[in-house]
């Protein structure tokens, strides 16, 4: 069957903004993501952290080598983007619960792990939270973190990352079944604020960011 010049163009047009396979899932050995490579951060950061992984005596020395993921090279080498750009890398799994393993420290400096932060933001009310984080999993044994962002306050660099609007952390204690879920705008907190002004109930921040919890486990709704 011939297919007439006009409707053949018109198919490969339509078929160019189609991309069924944007979000790509990679496991790494700490941390899974699920990483848009038309965004070019990731949607969803999920790992476990427990107090074996934060008891080592020997710490491992922060790399500072922010990397493409080599296995999503093409859409996280992406460091010219944050060049100059005025917003911090912003990891979703710190550097620091990956102290106690060398691959992992040198894992979590993908650019499959990171998204546009302020500083303010980044060095601030974001590490309070990554402390409080790592002492709950020391307190509690074991905890399952969750990170992912909402909505889009611009775009820096030739590849357009994508800046989000939000931040937000989902911590799931083991021991006593409990979520807590926290949402910080990524641009500016008020002087002074504590992580714990921005807690929101896990069903807010389940419709807001279109992800199910249930039973430690998270689910990216369509």
């Amino acid at each position: 069957m011939k297919i007439n010049a006009f409707y053949l163009g018109l198919i490969i047009l339509c078929a160019s903004f189609i991309n069924p396979d944007d979000s790509v899932v990679i496991r790494h050995t700490y941390y899974t993501t699920t990483f848009s490579k038309s965004k070019h951060i990731p949607i969803l950061v999920e790992f476990t952290l427990t107090k074996q992984m934060l008891s080592c005596t020997e710490h491992e020395r922060r790399t500072n080598k922010f990397v493409k993921d080599p296995e999503l090279a093409d859409a996280t080498n992406l460091g010219r983007d944050y060049t100059h750009s005025g917003y911090d890398r912003g990891h979703n799994m710190s550097a620091q619960d990956n102290e106690c393993s060398t691959t992992g420290m040198k894992e979590c400096f993908y650019f499959s792990n990171m998204f546009p932060q302020p500083h303010s933001i980044n060095a601030g009310i974001w590490e309070d939270l990554e402390k409080h984080e790592r002492e709950t999993a020391t307190t509690d044994d074991s905890i399952e973190v969750f990170i992912g962002n909402i909505g889009q306050a611009g775009t820096i660099g030739e590849d357009k990352v994508v800046v989000p609007e939000y931040c937000w952390k989902v911590i799931y204690i083991y021991s006593s079944h409990n979520y807590e879920a926290y949402k910080i705008p990524n641009t500016t907190v008020s002087p002074g604020a504590r992580y714990s002004n921005y807690s929101i109930t896990i069903e807010e921040l389940e419709n807001e960011a279109k992800i199910k919890f249930q039973n430690g486990k998270a689910t990216i709704e369509e």
